[in-house]
């Protein structure tokens, strides 16, 4: 994350960035925002017809070439006159070029915003940057684009996490998820649940502050509907969760005992001899990650040392490592060995991983097999019987493991991005609720319960940016990149 403060963005500045990848490419962009943008072009371009850009109509491409003026270098207009008497040079051409001009408020920071289309390659891309600067433009900061449009009212903290997210998107699901959070559903949603618990917060306000009305307020009902809201902003999380997922990539590790084939089970997955695989006992002795997809679902899937008695100090490490990442897995893939029983190190595997979204594979199913599935204790998840040698099963597992990352259940307007302050905001507006229900509930009066609402209300204020929270936007707008 790039560390700057919430000050450091002047809103008065005309701010400059490439907003193409700084390497060969065909087309490199310059995209700069801000009251002097059209000005401070019309100094380095040079249009192939005579026009005066300073005077042309909104959202029109003109076609003519960047330059470097001799005087462009010099910014006293004292030593401009010398140079202009001393140096009649003509104007030196960086690059063909095609500028864009979008006029405010119909632009994406709903500011003057000037694109300069040139040729790719770091040298003509810096070239021009810096010609723009030297006129008078500031480089822009991580995110200074999208947050000129936040705090000019184009969209909302919602939809600036759906700009990030199209940008990291690692799968087609989460990329369309995405742009319906960029287009507003996210936050049309939180609108509607906002103006439910208003209309709650209202009704107890009004009982408090106008007591000699006799206004009539019936508990009973406030608290099925402030459960009701509960429980949408409970599915809201746990979509949050989802998202995440399909941003991210699903973290899975595979665990068991040593020997029991995890890292066949790793290969098979991959589709390729990724690890060596040997009938030695503990041939893994440090965590590998790959990264896979599984119907359109990005995985960062790690082959693991077994969970065990560690034999020297290299396995101790290898097992530090994998018991870190196996708190932080969204799923466990938890290899058996199908030919023996279960034993000691089965059942502590298994007292482990009770309380973990999970996956068994009973390994070796071409062989006769020992291990009983209904002794099996503590395990509710699902169980795939799988064989690398006679590729059976890896089917079922890929279906086995999308099936327990994507919950079932969740409506696809529930799926919302948010980063780890949204989702703690999120989660502080739930608890309050909860809070307001239990009061309900233990007879308490009207003004705490109306306490309680008044917080979830101000939480759900910062999710969408009704309430500016300075911490929220550091950490959203600190994760774009400069040209964005």
């Amino acid at each position: 994350m790039n560390n700057f403060k919430l000050k450091d963005y002047n809103l008065a500045d005309t701010i400059a960035a490439p907003a193409t990848y700084p390497g060969r490419s065909a087309l490199g962009v310059i995209k700069i925002s801000g009251k002097q943008a059209i000005n401070i072009v019309s100094r380095v371009f040079l249009p192939r017809r005579k026009k005066n850009i300073k005077k042309v109509k909104s959202h029109t491409l003109h076609y003519g070439w960047i330059i470097e003026s001799p005087l462009s270098i010099v910014h006293s207009p004292q030593k401009k006159q010398k140079s202009q008497e001393k140096n009649q040079k003509l104007p030196t051409i960086i690059d063909e070029v095609l500028i864009s001009v979008m006029r405010g408020p119909a632009s994406y920071t709903r500011e003057d915003v000037v694109e300069i289309s040139s040729h790719g390659g770091a040298v003509v891309i810096n070239k021009i940057l810096e010609l723009v600067l030297g006129e008078g433009g500031r480089l822009a900061l991580p995110g200074e684009f999208t947050y000129r449009a936040l705090v000019k009212g184009r969209i909302d903290l919602l939809q600036a996490e759906g700009i990030l997210s199209i940008v990291e998107a690692k799968s087609q699901d989460g990329l369309s998820l995405a742009a319906l959070q960029l287009k507003g559903e996210a936050s049309q949603k939180i609108r509607k649940i906002k103006e439910q618990l208003k209309d709650v917060f209202t009704q107890t306000e009004a009982f408090i502050n106008f007591p000699e009305d006799e206004i009539n307020i019936a508990a009973g009902k406030i608290k099925t509907t402030v459960t009701a809201i509960e429980n949408q902003l409970s599915r809201l999380l746990e979509g949050s969760k989802q998202a995440q997922v399909l941003k991210e990539g699903a973290r899975c590790v595979i665990c068991g005992k040593t020997n029991v084939g995890k890292s066949t089970l790793f290969n098979c997955l991959l589709k390729q001899e990724r690890v060596i695989v040997s009938k030695m006992p503990g041939t893994t002795r440090d965590v590998i990650e790959e990264v896979l997809t599984i119907k359109g679902l990005p995985l960062r899937i790690y082959d693991t040392a077994g969970l065990l008695e560690p034999q020297d100090f290299v396995t101790a490490q290898a097992i530090d490592r994998t018991m870190l990442l196996f708190n932080e897995a969204d799923l466990i893939i938890f290899v058996l060995d199908g030919t023996h029983c279960l034993n000691k190190d089965d059942l502590f595997l298994l007292e482990k991983i009770k309380d973990k979204t999970a996956v068994m594979v009973i390994n070796k199913a071409d062989r006769k097999q020992k291990l009983s599935l209904s002794n099996i204790p503590n395990f509710k998840g699902p169980k795939v019987k799988f064989s690398a040698l006679k590729n059976i099963g890896l089917q079922s597992l890929e279906e086995a493991i999308y099936n327990s990352i994507c919950k079932e259940g969740l409506d696809r307007q529930d799926i919302v991005f948010l980063n780890q302050y949204q989702r703690q905001v999120l989660a502080n507006s739930r608890d309050s609720l909860t809070k307001a229900a239990r009061l309900l509930e233990e007879g308490y009066t009207i003004d705490f319960v109306n306490l309680a609402l008044g917080e979830g209300l101000d939480n759900l204020g910062k999710l969408s940016g009704e309430v500016l929270s300075e911490e929220i936007l550091e950490n959203i707008f600190g994760k774009f990149c400069i040209g964005k």
